[in-house]
Formats: structure tokens, C-alpha cells, sequence
């Protein structure tokens, strides 16, 4: 057993094995969608005492079409947030689709804290660290292996040192120097000198080469140069052609103090066969699932492992040829966070064979594509537990890319105007907001889109078509003449229901009333879609006009007849009644004494006033009464006397009726006067009715206000007797009340027409 395999056995002896996952746990999908053409984005609830957000990015790799790429800055400790390193490595054949934080990093300076390799090329060396509460207390990391596959495993890094035929393994190469630790500085240290404390010694060498990179397999031998020595606080510049060996304690001093200036000393840094070709190697712990099982290298109980927090994690399956990003949010009121046992256990539920856990806490970010745009923009996907939801800026990120150049088109964001059933002569569009090829690349689209008809029965102008004959059809989409998507078109000959609103209606002539078709549907009630215009509006019966819309105007009073709308083969109809018109302005037609006023207006025997108004409910002078009844009665105004009333001059306008009417013995005045403007009782229309019309006496009728011994109780009987009065409904007569000119007319009519 080596020295490694002799660790991990004794490291993992200190561990605490995860309990698979909770069947009653509880997972819904909250977002889905494509990133590229293998790359899929889901967002996930789960519950494990309390509720989490996840986000996931799923990736089948293949190699030069879609991979899982390692992102550096310009600079070895350089630090940039995950979505604007994402964007600045996205461009053409190198599509980014999404990107989540990777490796742990000094916070101040920005290097990475722990083994980073690219294209065999060691960018860090990197620490393990010791102790079990330790993320990376055993050497394990993520990368994508020779074959292009994912793979999480241990790794063992060697940085050997040989002098004088002895060689030692050294304890890392180009990161800070620690307590009883052995450091190689090569020129692609971040700094240009050591930067080490005086408590230990460094030996200078120089290979005559100028060093433009260090890898594995990589051998660098030259000459000491220069020996620092213990205590000394010089700062010791690294050489171009050379590298720095740093040594602190006792054991160190020991096994080189016999070094000298001249002689001898060789550098080699090796990998382990797994590891050897891999396009990166990120180190990062601790390993959470390994073999399909919960498998957590660092210990349980500790606190880190312990602490309910925001985790970041790169995951494997199928072999690895599917990798995961995956974060979790936490310490916020959506999302809770996770321990290390509850992240492995819902690892292992989510279908992961390998997975190790990245740079947590304020770190974890992940950013997708802008699903609105699919452009080059990396949006943020989770909510990062810093202030305001701020990214951290951060020393690595795992994107995932798609490879291929731009495609052809392949799909389409479009919107169909009417996505239903059209009658004949319908109008309608597309509209495309967006085109993509395969893998979500948007493309230009402008003048780009064109529509086929399969049947030939919709006619095409552009995006725009037209119902010619009822059918099944399809419509194809064109972008630059490369189909992206049809559709189902069915034309209709017309509704096979439909109605109008109102269904019935009665107008005044000149009224106008829009008329609506409502109920528009096809077989089984379904919607179906037609323009407005193709309503064809049409009456009968002479009642009026009616508009393109639906707008009717009212004429001919008395008409009746129908509005008539018809789209496409069918036809439905609404009734119309326009009223007749009024005899005069205020009273209206189907007016309760309509006939009697009809008549009395026909025969001149009653006019209204010259704004057109009759004035039904208005009293009656005496002065008019005579007038009417002296035209009724047809009395003579020629040979007449003077009946010498004082208020009626023979210069009065109504004289020679009111000498008419007195010389008939049909009125009579009160100490000589005849009270022309005043108004007419109902009393006094019964003695000038029944004289007038010499009524004779018939059947006596009880009038509870109409006393037998009364003056005009004669003349009440009479037009009782007659007909021409029945009195009112509680019995009374009302004798002294004012008659209306509307009650006048209507005892003369009857008195005009009794035994007729």
C-alpha cells in the first residue's frame, strides 16, 4: 500500500457514511427548459425540514458538440462574477448555455486555494488539508478525462525534489507556505517573489531555460544559485529561469541544509495515470456520493458539515457522460440551505453516481442563458445569499457549452392570430417574435419568414393568409426557406350556430340601435373566427337602414319587419317594430284615448297648441269649452243676440260662441258674467253636455259626491244614464274638480257617438 491509498484508508476511517434519502421527501419541477440542444435547466421545491430551491443543469457531453468546460480569468488571482465570465467566454462555436461557481479561492487575493490544472497545464498547486472537519482533507477532484467523460475521483499530485541522488516528495508547489512545509515557486507563481516569512530558508535555482509553463510530467533541473537563510527578511524575486524551493522546520532544515551554491537540483510534478490527458483537474471536497451511494469525505458531526448552507456541486452519470451543476440555495427565508448528509441523501435521490461538493456560501451562483433573448446574456437563476442577491466575484466557474457553430433554423417563438376554426374569407397572421437554431442560437428573422398553404385553400401574402374554401388544411413556416414548424387549419362555410343581439326590438322612428352577432361557433361549440366585416347586414318590411356594423336607424312608423345578418352560409334575424308616431308631442302613440283623440283631431273639433303638445292633463277654460261644443253642436254665430255678459265684449275672440251657446240655453253666466278664463268644473261640463245634447233622463246611478238635491244632479244622471260617464273608481264623481282638456274631449266623443 503506497503512501496515498495508506491516507484515504486512514482519513475515512474518521468519516460518517450518509443513510440513503427519505422516501417521504417531496420534490416539484418550478421551471424547465432547454439550453441548448443537450442541455437541459430545471428549477426544483424540495422539502427536508424546510423548503429548498434548486437549480440544475443537466449536460450530456460529447466532445467538440457539448461539454462541461472549466472558465479562468485573465489571471491566475483574478476574480470575476460567474454570469460575466460565463459571457466573455461565450462567442461563436463556443456557445455558454449556463454556469455555476466552481473552486474554493483565497477571498482576498483571489487564487485558487487548491489543485487547478487546464490542458495539463498546472495553473495551482494547490493544499490538502489536514483534518476530518476539512472540505479537502483528502485529495479528490473533478474533471474531464481524456476520454471527455466526467469524472470525480481521488487524485494523487506529486511534487518531487532530487538532490544529490536523494529525492523527497514535496508539499506543494506556487501557493502560500505554511508551518512545517516544503514549496516549489516556479515563474507562474501569481507574484513575482516568494512573499514568505523569514521563519524558514529557500534555495534559489536556476535552469538557464526561461519556464513559460509548468505540467505534469514536466522535469526542471538547474544549478542553486542563491540560498536564503533562516531568519533572513529578504524577499527573494523568482527567477524566469528557475524556481524557488521554500522549506520551513526542523525536518526540512535537516534533509537540505548540506545544499550549497552549484549544486544540483532537479523539480518533477506528476499526476496519477487517471488524471493524465484530462482537459482540466479542479480540486475541490468534500466528495459527497461516489458508486450511486451517499459517500461523505470529511466528518459528519463537525461543524462545517453541519451548517445549513447555500452549496454549490458538480455531479456525475451515466458513466459520466452526463454531468450536473447543480446549486442549492440557502440562509434565506425561500430556502434554508443544506448539511453535507442532507446534500449527499438528495443527491443520491436526484440519480447521481458521483458527486463532489464546490465553493459554497455567499460563492454559490448559477446563471443560465437568457431564455427571453438566447443570446449571449447569463442571467442569474438562483438567489445568492450576499446583500441584495449580489454575485461574488470568484477565481473559477464550470460552464456548460454548446460547441456547434450557428445552424439552420430549427424553431420558433410565433403566435397564431386565430387559433381556431376559420369561416370562409377570415383574415389572418402569424406573428414570430423569435427563430433558433438547434441549439437556441437566435438568428435575424426580418423579412427572413414564409408561409406555404398544403391544400391550397388558405391564400398567403407574407405572414398573413386568407380562408378561400372550406376544408382541412396546414400551414407550413419558412425562415430563409428552411421549415421550422405548421399548423392545422380548419375553413368553415359559415357557423354552424349563431344569434343577434336583440333578438327583439320596438323603436321610435329615427331611433338608432347597434346590432350585434353573438354565439358564433362551430361543430360540438366551439370557437371560430371570422372579421367583422364579413357580416352581411340586410332588412325587410321597410322598417329602416342598417350600416356595415350593425348601426340601425328607425323609420317608417308602423313598420314591422327583420335585421337580417349573415356570415358565410348562414343567416339569423332579429324582429323590429317601429312605433307609430304620436298625435302630438306629448301624447304618445298607444295612448290610452288614442281613438277618441284621433277622432276629435280628424273632425277639427279639438286642436293642440302650435309647439305641437296637446297638454292632456291641463284644465279647461270655460271660454274653450264653448268653443268646442258650439263647433260640435254645429250652432248658428251668425244670427245671434247679445247675452250681455259684461266680461264678453262683442270684440272677444270666442263672442259669437258664447252667445251661441247661451242663446241655445246651454250655459248661463253668475250676476251677469260669464267668466271666460276661468276653468270648467266636471259639474259644469254635465249641465253643457246634457243640454247640448239634449240627453234625456234613463237608470238613476249613485255618486257618493253627488248629492240628489244638488244643482247639477240632474245633468250627472243623464250623462250616467248614457254612458258618457261612470264616475271614478272609489265611487265619486268629483263634480267641483276642474275638467281636463283630455276628459272634455272624451265626454264629448261619447256624447257624439251615444247609440252608436
Amino acid at each position: 500500500m503506497n503512501k496515498f491509498s495508506k491516507l484515504l484508508s486512514v482519513v475515512a476511517s474518521a468519516f460518517v457514511l450518509a443513510s440513503p434519502i427519505s422516501a417521504s421527501a417531496f420534490q416539484s419541477t418550478e421551471k424547465e427548459y432547454p439550453l441548448a440542444e443537450d442541455i437541459q435547466y430545471k428549477q426544483y421545491k424540495y422539502y427536508d425540514n424546510g423548503q429548498q430551491y434548486i437549480n440544475h443543469i443537466a449536460v450530456d457531453v460529447t466532445p467538440g458538440k457539448t461539454e462541461v468546460q472549466l472558465g479562468l480569468p485573465t489571471r491566475a488571482n483574478a476574480k470575476e462574477t460567474t454570469t460575466s465570465l460565463a459571457m466573455r467566454n461565450s462567442q461563436e462555436g463556443n456557445r455558454v448555455a449556463g454556469a455555476i461557481n466552481a473552486g474554493f479561492f483565497n477571498m482576498a487575493e483571489g487564487f485558487p486555494l487548491f489543485l487547478l490544472a487546464y490542458k495539463n497545464t498546472i495553473v495551482n498547486g494547490g493544499v490538502v488539508s489536514k483534518g476530518s472537519d476539512e472540505y479537502l482533507n483528502v485529495p479528490t477532484a473533478f474533471g474531464i478525462d481524456k476520454s471527455g467523460k466526467g469524472l470525480i475521483d481521488f487524485f494523487d499530485f506529486k511534487v518531487r525534489l532530487t538532490s544529490g541522488g536523494i529525492t523527497n516528495e514535496i508539499t506543494g508547489m506556487n501557493r502560500q507556505r505554511n508551518i512545517y512545509e516544503s514549496i516549489i515557486y516556479t515563474p507562474q507563481f501569481y507574484k513575482s517573489y516568494t512573499d514568505t516569512n523569514e521563519y524558514g530558508f529557500e534555495i534559489v535555482v536556476d535552469t538557464g531555460k526561461e519556464i513559460t509553463s509548468n505540467y505534469f510530467g514536466q522535469t526542471l533541473t538547474g544549478k542553486v544559485t542563491q540560498i536564503k537563510e533562516y531568519g533572513s527578511k529578504q524577499r527573494l524575486t523568482i527567477p524566469r529561469t528557475g524556481f524557488v524551493v521554500s522549506l520551513q522546520g526542523s525536518d526540512w532544515f535537516n534533509k537540505y541544509k548540506h545544499i550549497k551554491v552549484g549544486d544540483e537540483m532537479t523539480a518533477n510534478f506528476q499526476i496519477d495515470p487517471k488524471w493524465q490527458g484530462a482537459d482540466y483537474i479542479i480540486a475541490s471536497g468534500p466528495m459527497l456520493v461516489r458508486d450511486n451511494k451517499p459517500y461523505v469525505m470529511m466528518s459528519a458531526s463537525s461543524a462545517r458539515a453541519r451548517e445549513l448552507a447555500p452549496r454549490t456541486v458538480v455531479a456525475t452519470s451515466n458513466g459520466g457522460k452526463k454531468v450536473h451543476l447543480i446549486t442549492i440555495d440557502g440562509r434565506q427565508w425561500h430556502s434554508r440551505g443544506m448539511n453535507m448528509t442532507q446534500l449527499a441523501n438528495y443527491l443520491v435521490k436526484l440519480g447521481m453516481e458521483s458527486a463532489i461538493n464546490l465553493d459554497g456560501g455567499g460563492s454559490t451562483t448559477m446563471g443560465v442563458r437568457d431564455r427571453l433573448s438566447y443570446d449571449n446574456r447569463i442571467t442569474v437563476a438562483n438567489l445568492p445569499s450576499n446583500a441584495n442577491n449580489a454575485q461574488r466575484q470568484v477565481s473559477t466557474i464550470l460552464q456548460a457549452v454548446s460547441k456547434e457553430p450557428t445552424g439552420v433554423a430549427n424553431k420558433a417563438w410565433m403566435e397564431i392570430e386565430k387559433d381556431m376554426p376559420l369561416v370562409v374569407g377570415t383574415h389572418a397572421s402569424i406573428a414570430v417574435s423569435a427563430v433558433f437554431d438547434k441549439n437556441y442560437n437566435r438568428l435575424p428573422h426580418q423579412n427572413a419568414i414564409t408561409l406555404s398553404s398544403q391544400n391550397d385553400t388558405l391564400a398567403i401574402n407574407g405572414t398573413n393568409y386568407t380562408a378561400t374554401q372550406a376544408g382541412d388544411d396546414r400551414i407550413f413556416v419558412y425562415h430563409n426557406g428552411t421549415q421550422i414548424n405548421s399548423f392545422p387549419v380548419k375553413t368553415l362555410a359559415g357557423p354552424t350556430t349563431m344569434s343577434v343581439t336583440p333578438a327583439a326590438v320596438t323603436l321610435n322612428e329615427g331611433q338608432q340601435i347597434k346590432f350585434d352577432v353573438v354565439n358564433v361557433l362551430g361543430d360540438n361549440g366551439q370557437k371560430i373566427a371570422y372579421d367583422p366585416q364579413q357580416i352581411e347586414w340586410s332588412t325587410t318590411g321597410n322598417i329602416g337602414g342598417v350600416a356595415g356594423n350593425g348601426t340601425f336607424t328607425a323609420r317608417t312608423p308602423g313598420a314591422t319587419g327583420q335585421v337580417i345578418a349573415k356570415l358565410g352560409n348562414k343567416e339569423v334575424s332579429a324582429n323590429v317594430t317601429i312605433k307609430k308616431a304620436g298625435l302630438f308631442t306629448d301624447v304618445p302613440a298607444g295612448y290610452t284615448y288614442e281613438k277618441e283623440l284621433s277622432y276629435l283631431t280628424q273632425h277639427k273639433i279639438i286642436n293642440g297648441y302650435d309647439d305641437g303638445s296637446f297638454r292632456p292633463n291641463n284644465s279647461l277654460s270655460r271660454e274653450h269649452a264653448a268653443l268646442i261644443l258650439a263647433k260640435v253642436l254645429e250652432l248658428d254665430t251668425a244670427a245671434i243676440q247679445n247675452p250681455n255678459f259684461t266680461d264678453v265684449p262683442k270684440t272677444h275672440l270666442y263672442y259669437k260662441e258664447i252667445a251661441a251657446l247661451a242663446n241655445a240655453g246651454i250655459i248661463s253666466g253668475t250676476n251677469g258674467k260669464f267668466n271666460p278664463k276661468g276653468t270648467l268644473t266636471r259639474a259644469q261640463m254635465a249641465k253643457m253636455i246634457s243640454i247640448g245634447f239634449n240627453l234625456t233622463d234613463g237608470a238613476t246611478k249613485t255618486f257618493n259626491d253627488v248629492a240628489d238635491d244638488a244643482w247639477y244632479y240632474e245633468y250627472v244622471q243623464k250623462m250616467a244614464a248614457h254612458d258618457i260617464t261612470t264616475g271614478y273608481a272609489d265611487g265619486s264623481f268629483k263634480p267641483l274638480t276642474p275638467i281636463t282638456r283630455m276628459h272634455f274631449g272624451l265626454f264629448v266623443y261619447k256624447a257624439i257617438h251615444i247609440g252608436k
